[in-house]
């Protein structure tokens, strides 16, 4: 089974990215625009596939976290890492152990052993929409950033 041939099915844009510790490393994204998922397999041996997506912390949302009171900013970024992980996604919140985070990465393993286009699938929705989870909590929190706005 190719497994980039089922993204490329569905009509979503595969483009592949060169990193010099990983055998493969693919962006999957919708032709459209969107969020951006990544299909990593560390080594050519591996058996094992990444599914991840990377969201940025934008700037405005980063400002308004900063203005929270400690506790309130605490319970908001806590109720998202048990709600991703009650999603059965690992997360990981960067740079760690920070109060304010830039990037949060959802993801999930997949393991080659006769891998099928059905658990393929099942785990780039589950991951997409963790990370779509990650951008709604902070546009339903503060608001959608618009294009004009200055950020010291």
């Amino acid at each position: 089974m190719e497994i980039m041939n089922i993204f490329r099915s569905l009509g979503l844009n595969v483009k592949e990215i060169s990193q010099p510790n990983e055998f493969m490393h693919f962006a999957i994204s919708p032709q459209q625009g969107g969020p951006q998922m990544e299909l990593i397999k560390p080594k050519s041996d591996s058996k094992i596939y990444i599914m991840g997506m990377a969201v940025g912390v934008h700037q405005y949302h980063a400002s308004r976290l900063r203005e929270m009171d400690k506790p309130d900013r605490a319970d908001f970024l806590n109720e998202m890492k048990y709600r991703l992980l009650k999603m059965k996604v690992d997360v990981a919140f960067t740079p760690p152990n920070d109060e304010i985070p830039q990037v949060i990465f959802v993801s999930r393993v997949l393991y080659d052993d006769n891998l099928d286009p059905n658990t393929v699938l099942r785990v780039m929705y589950k991951v997409r929409n963790a990370g779509t989870l990650v951008i709604f909590m902070f546009a339903d929190r503060f608001g959608v950033p618009q294009g004009s706005m200055k950020f010291m």
